[in-house]
């Protein structure tokens, strides 16, 4: 929509501000062609822009202006796909159009997306421009070099791209424009860009601060500014210590410390979450998560596409698990009981080394030697090795294709992809694809022409390039051929083609091979995403996974044991492929792969009348071809999938927690009246803190550190909140690392009494706890140079130094022995 202002911006060729003649600029008079929409405090959101905007888009700006005259920020974790930029945009538009905007506004994201905000402002809000500043020090916008240069930086910036960024940064704070640079070029200048007082600092794709001890995190949170904001469609991906990191960062210190959020929040919320845990600990967990999602439900809008997107159409999601191939089978199996597994468990050998290893057999066999693909004479990649890879085959063969579906077809490595793409060719399917090492500017013109070609039917991509800032509603299907650790990183791949401007309904189909470890990365991925919803949904939402569920990885469980184990876990969430009405065990009755003698024969007599029909009704209406889709889905399935489930019935599914009342009922709402009581203590607190700290994590930060001397006094919540963990069967050492409700030193306490402290302290920290955090929790045990000497001699029984955390500091991790 070009309007007459945005005619008359452009005749001033470029000029960043109208030459004053005791009149306003041209942006801060009302528009020529709408009317101006006014919030409070005369903060106009101006008429160019209001008219354009969904409804859920312009209630994003309004709490953007409730959270901008309380001077905090806040969390816009809109579904993907439901324009978190534009929103911020128009925002940042509002209060430039209402003189309200005093200084610059610094933007950070990945290089990838920096062409997009350059663009989009020039779209929404032309009169504020954007000046790009790189990690090389220029303003020019190459996101290939800006990778590179990223890879070859190190910590000194030579004086020249110094001299550079000096200058692009003073020609912004001057001005009072926008300022866009990545995450690596905000902590390379640090120096220029933390003194600067920021009107807004925004952080797109903000998880990229998840990790708190990180050098990026801390440097974004020394930016000196109260108003900050976050956008991320995934705030949460791994578990709530990354909510605490995004959190701190949009308002420091309203969740308090990081060393009382676990013990206060994250650990109760993650036991309640378990299948064995107690009755108190469901409970517990429950109270914990609604304090929480309280506290926080001012400060996060998350909308859906299904809440606010009223056109968009039907999403399904299934995952299919696939029976391992007779090769496959006996390669994990032997696998599992070699060596290196043994020496993997006994603590000797790095567990990634095996997980790597079982992900390719699970994938194909051939993975496990490169060098099979330059074999004479070998099908390097022969698709019947490959149980998934099979399915695969056939499901675009003779479902897609034929239906005129497009289809993303997303593997974690390009190996992999390597394999599938041969596949492709071989069958004569037309493909695209894009991976790492696809310079950036040929990714928009392959993305532009998969969706307009009706002639190219597979998009092959690595899921963690394909997964972020790519638009494909040209897809109605997409295959995510193995899962990934980080569920948000599947969760990114999948939108990209249900999103806004999708036409046409969409179908997920995850594959992974049952009992494998492909079926344990999932199991993980669901409980991480049950901490999420529990915190930022429905804190009555109860998991059903056992603890050897996410533990037990290098085993293996196939055929009746895998199932039983998964319609336990999954319960209510099968998916009927056949037809039939029992679930899981009539999933079973479907037919494996390679059944010999006239089993094999009537199914692939089956395959082949299904084929027959599809044929016949091509030109069927659009529910008819659905439903010979499904029966085609039938034949193929019955080969080689063992059973299948709703993928968002395993995430959302209606469980909830069952727990007696009482007694139980009344020590849950203590400790949740105790975590609380925390929060409003932290709310007080964070107002005295000074804009730009850092806020304590047990190994940064100083906003809220325990000083050298504690008061005495009563017992704290964290020791009361101890003393509850213990009525519930927990060891001592499960509170905070904090000395808050330390008994007074026992100076009986010998070498091993130390021994059992220091395991249990360590473990309960996720088994890595930096220096400083161990100091400040054992110095009250040690009043003399006698205790002092016991402690240091069992630490060094137990424990080792290592210096691998952030900025170099010593990180204790226990011995393999001691674990």
């Amino acid at each position: 929509m070009e309007t007459r202002r945005a005619r008359r911006q452009g005749d001033e060729a470029g000029d960043l501000a109208a030459e004053s003649d005791g009149e306003d600029e041209e942006w801060h008079k009302p528009s020529p062609d709408y009317a101006d929409h006014y919030f409070d405090d005369d903060l106009k959101l101006p008429g160019d822009i209001h008219p354009s905007l969904f409804g859920y888009q312009k209630t994003g700006v309004q709490w953007l202006a409730e959270l901008y005259k309380q001077s905090v920020g806040g969390i816009i974790g809109d579904e993907m796909g439901l324009g978190k930029t534009v929103q911020l945009i128009a925002f940042i538009a509002a209060l430039h159009c209402s003189k309200k905007l005093n200084r610059p506004v610094i933007i950070v994201a990945p290089a990838t997306l920096l062409r997009q905000w350059v663009s989009e402002f020039h779209r929404w809000w032309p009169p504020l421009r954007v000046a790009i500043l790189h990690s090389s020090g220029s303003g020019m916008l190459n996101p290939r070099l800006e990778d590179e240069y990223d890879a070859e930086r190190n910590r000194s910036v030579a004086s020249k791209p110094m001299s550079a960024a000096r200058r692009i940064v003073r020609g912004v704070v001057a001005k009072g424009h926008v300022l866009v640079t990545t995450y690596t070029g905000l902590h390379t200048y640090a120096k220029e860009l933390l003194p600067v007082e920021w009107g807004y600092a925004v952080l797109d794709e903000g998880h990229k601060i998840r990790n708190p001890n990180a050098e990026i995190t801390v440097t974004c949170k020394e930016l000196n500014t109260p108003h900050r904001v976050i956008l991320s469609g995934t705030p949460v991906q791994n578990n709530l210590t990354e909510l605490w990191s995004l959190f701190d960062f949009i308002y420091p210190m309203r969740l308090g410390t990081l060393v009382n959020f676990r013990t206060q929040f994250e650990i109760p919320i993650r036991q309640g979450g378990y299948a064995n845990a107690s009755n108190l600990q469901v409970m517990t967990a429950e109270k914990c998560a609604e304090a929480l999602k309280e506290t926080i439900g001012e400060y996060l809008l998350q909308r859906l596409k299904v809440d606010v997107a009223a056109d968009l159409p039907e999403k399904t999601e299934q995952v299919l698990f696939c029976k391992l191939t007779d090769g496959q089978r006996q390669a994990y199996e032997t696998f599992l009981k070699s060596d290196e597994v043994s020496a993997i468990l006994n603590h000797a050998r790095h567990s990634l080394y095996g997980i790597d290893i079982l992900r390719k057999i699970c994938n194909h066999p051939d993975l496990l030697d490169k060098s099979l693909a330059r074999k004479a004479g070998y099908d390097f990649g022969n698709p019947r090795l490959s149980a998934k890879l099979q399915l695969t085959k056939d499901f675009l063969q003779k479902v897609m294709v034929p239906n005129g579906h497009k289809t993303l077809l997303f593997s974690q490595g390009k190996l992999m992809l390597n394999i599938i793409e041969k596949c492709m060719g071989e069958c004569g399917i037309a493909y695209v694809r894009m991976d790492g090492e696809t310079p950036v500017d040929q990714r928009q013109p392959m993305i532009d022409r998969f969706n307009t070609d009706p002639q190219i039917h597979v998009f092959l991509m690595t899921t963690r390039t394909g997964g972020l800032g790519t638009n494909l509603t040209g897809a109605d299907r997409i295959i995510i051929f193995d899962p990934d650790w980080n569920p948000s990183t599947d969760l990114q791949a999948r939108e990209r083609a249900w999103r806004l401007g999708q036409k046409k309904p969409v179908k997920i189909y995850r594959l992974m091979t049952e009992g494998t470890i492909e079926e344990k990365i999932y199991h993980r991925q669901i409980f991480k995403q049950f901490m999420t919803n529990k915190v930022l949904k429905d804190p009555k939402q109860r998991s059903s996974y056992d603890l050897t569920d996410l533990y037990d990885l290098f085993s293996f469980n196939a055929g009746d044991n895998a199932a039983l184990q998964r319609s336990q876990v999954f319960k209510g969430a099968e998916v009927d492929l056949a037809g039939s009405t029992g679930g899981p065990a009539d999933a079973q009755k479907l037919e494996p792969i390679g059944s010999m003698g006239r089993k094999e024969g009537d199914a692939e007599q089956r395959e082949l009348q299904n084929m027959n029909l599809v044929a016949a009704m091509e030109e069927f209406k659009e529910e008819e071809s659905a439903h010979d889709e499904r029966r085609m889905l039938q034949g193929i399935f019955a080969r080689s999938v063992n059973s299948a489930y709703d993928h968002e019935q395993i995430v959302n599914g209606p469980q909830k927690a069952k727990a007696d009342v009482g007694v139980l009922q009344r020590e849950a709402n203590e400790v949740a009246r105790l975590a609380a009581a925390h929060l409003r203590q932290s709310a007080q607190e964070a107002r005295r803190v000074p804009i730009g700290t850092v806020t304590w994590t047990g190994e940064v930060g100083s906003g809220g550190r325990p000083g050298a001397n504690r008061r005495r006094g009563g017992p704290s919540s964290a020791g009361i909140m101890s003393n509850l963990a213990q009525r519930q069967g927990l060891d001592v050492g499960s509170g905070s690392s904090s000395r808050s409700g330390t008994p007074g030193a026992d100076k009986s306490l010998k070498s091993k009494d130390f021994v059992a402290m220091i395991k249990t302290f360590i473990n309960r920290h996720g088994g890595r706890v930096p220096s400083k955090m161990l100091v400040d929790h054992f110095n009250p045990y040690c009043p003399g140079k006698k205790q002092s000497d016991e402690f240091k001699a069992a630490l060094d029984r137990v424990a080792v130094l290592n210096k691998v955390g952030g900025m170099g500091r010593g990180i204790w991790t226990l011995k393999p022995g001691a674990l």
